[in-house]
């Protein structure tokens, strides 16, 4: 069992054993251990390996031994005996967004309410509305979180789906059979959720490949077993489709079931206005003979076009740009040079701020800003103003220590009710910039949380906006904000906005990033990393800023470190 699924299951042991009634150090032992967990960057097996679990804040003999077996057999009886006591239905319930033990607790033991159906009853006829502590509003918000997880049921994060990918191109290129192979849909075209994946190879013996594809351990049912065709469904719930095709169309398969269906449909029909005939067969001309394309770089020739990157078919102009002189020269993974969000130990990060610079170091990145949260995100264990003023000066030390990367001193400051910052104008003088975010208050209506977003840009030390919807995919939808306004405010201010790529978030969402460059706003791409590990969503990010067709100059991260230095000084 990976470390993502045992964190997981110490959540949840400790959501049931609230649920239970149990008393709150011993709930708190298994969140205190899920957390201390999460803040490690090595592997369970290596930490068991070295026995240095015990090392570790909050992880004692007890607990050691339950993360043992959790790893060793991807089972835990304690955790099953837990399941018991409760009806399966009652997980779901937890599990939508907003819903915590106590209140379910609350209503399984006033209304025995223990499934989703049994709740949005209660909801609508008014029982929840009832109960103490509960009003109208909450019964509401309750009938929204599960309109909005019936909505979400089928789709999975873009990072869960690659994973998957990953390890199933693995599973299947020891293959001697196996010409070529890539993923195609959605994933290929990165977009941030997804309902299933979709593989496509060449061969000209499909039949083997078919037979151990189906045989993968994590299959829990085979939808359909052909020939060039088969569907697996996993243990997750993920389906997993494969074709196999001729070696001499899989150009023009993977194009086609690459998709967009919007870009397929208008690639279609280019080729029908040149006398040609698409489709996942070929490419034919008007005597029906196929051209010869070795790759989709050679289809787009043939159709009179630049190559166009997965990332851009979408049907939204990338095809009328690939045949003129202004397709976008998009930003590659060699151009970033740099984080400028990401937390330390001083406040929710799993990692101290020089293991952070040795880390930036051996990525090549020639800068980094520490950003941890400001003094009124207390579950983050904000910086008092005390402690703020010693990291700073932590920081310049370290930067005499390290002079082959720029170091910035900066912070996550909570935009207020208000639209005011978190810290007086003085102490956030002493820093080389702010990145300001909301963390409350998502309520608001439109208009309020626009201005109060707007009046936060406006001050002179804000230069970036991160993760500026507050969106967590498939469990919170962005608050109620005008964006359009926002653009305008971060470019009239010289504010960057955040694309932020923890996959949880992947905002501002690609969609909005022509108008935004259009508007001559800048972007800053970070993890929002809270371990050396959440560096590496900077991978997916350069994916995510390619589909909003984003260049590397609009990107100030990538920018060389002087430039760098006088945008944030500005």
């Amino acid at each position: 069992m990976d470390k993502k699924e045992i964190i997981k299951s110490l959540d949840e042991i400790a959501l049931l054993l609230e649920l239970k009634g149990e008393n709150q150090f011993k709930t708190r032992a298994y969140s205190n251990a899920s957390r201390a967990l999460n803040t490690v960057s090595e592997s369970i097996s290596d930490l068991i390996e070295t026995d240095t679990l015990k090392d570790i804040k909050g992880i004692g003999k007890s607990m050691i031994a339950k993360i043992t077996e959790l790893e060793n057999t991807g089972e835990l009886q304690y955790l099953d005996d837990l399941r018991a006591e409760f009806p399966d239905t009652l997980q779901e319930i937890l599990q939508l967004p907003g819903m915590g033990p106590k209140k379910v607790k609350l209503f399984y033991d006033e209304l025995q309410i223990d499934s989703i159906e049994k709740l949005a009853a209660a909801c609508k006829d008014e029982r929840i509305a009832n109960l103490p502590g509960c009003g109208a509003k909450t019964a509401i918000k309750i009938l929204e979180s599960i309109d909005l997880k019936s909505r979400f049921a089928d789709l999975f994060l873009f990072i869960d789906v690659r994973n998957a990918a990953r390890e199933f191109l693995a599973y299947l290129e020891v293959l001697p059979g196996i010409i070529r192979m890539s993923i195609a849909g959605s994933l290929r075209r990165y977009k941030e959720t997804t309902k299933d994946l979709d593989i496509l190879a060449s061969s000209a013996d499909p039949g083997a490949i078919m037979e151990h594809f189906v045989q993968h351990p994590n299959v829990h049912v085979i939808q359909g077993h052909g020939e060039t065709k088969s569907s697996i469904r996993l243990d997750t719930g993920l389906q997993v489709d494969l074709r196999i095709v001729d070696d001499s169309i899989y150009p023009f398969a993977l194009h086609h079931f690459t998709g967009s269906k919007d870009h397929n449909v208008q690639m279609r029909s280019r080729a029908i206005k040149m006398g040609y005939k698409l489709s996942e067969w070929g490419l034919f001309d008007a005597d029906d003979k196929c051209f010869d394309c070795q790759d989709e770089e050679s289809l787009f020739d043939r159709l009179g076009l630049r190559y166009i990157p997965p990332e851009l078919r979408e049907g939204l102009g990338e095809i009328e740009s690939a045949e003129n002189t202004d397709f976008p020269k998009l930003v590659t993974q060699g151009d970033y040079k740099g984080v400028l969000h990401c937390h330390s130990t001083a406040s929710d990060g799993a990692d101290s701020i020089e293991s952070l610079v040795q880390h930036a170091l051996s990525l090549g990145h020639s800068h980094l800003a520490i950003t941890d949260h400001s003094k009124s995100s207390v579950q983050a264990n904000g910086l008092s103003v005390e402690r703020l003023i010693a990291q700073n000066e932590e920081i310049k030390a370290l930067q005499d220590k390290y002079s082959d990367i720029r170091l910035f001193s900066a912070v996550e400051c909570d935009i207020l009710n208000d639209g005011s910052l978190d810290y007086d104008d003085e102490i956030l003088e002493m820093l080389d910039f702010v990145v300001i975010s909301v963390h409350g208050s998502f309520n608001k209506s439109i208009e309020e949380q626009t201005s109060r977003v707007i009046k936060a840009i406006e001050h002179p030390a804000s230069k970036i906006l991160g993760h500026p919807t507050g969106r967590v995919l498939l469990r919170r939808e962005s608050y109620a904000i005008d964006l359009s306004k926002v653009m305008d405010a971060a470019a009239a201010n010289n504010v960057a906005i955040e694309f932020n790529c923890n996959p949880q978030r992947m905002e501002m969402d690609w969609r909005l990033w022509r108008e935004a460059t259009e508007k001559g706003v800048l972007c800053s791409l970070n993890p929002d990393a809270h371990s050396l590990s959440n560096f590496n969503f900077v991978e997916d990010g350069i994916g995510f800023c390619r589909k909003g067709w984003l260049e590397a100059e609009t990107i100030i991260n990538c920018w060389p470190t002087e430039k760098l230095e006088n945008f944030l000084k500005a």
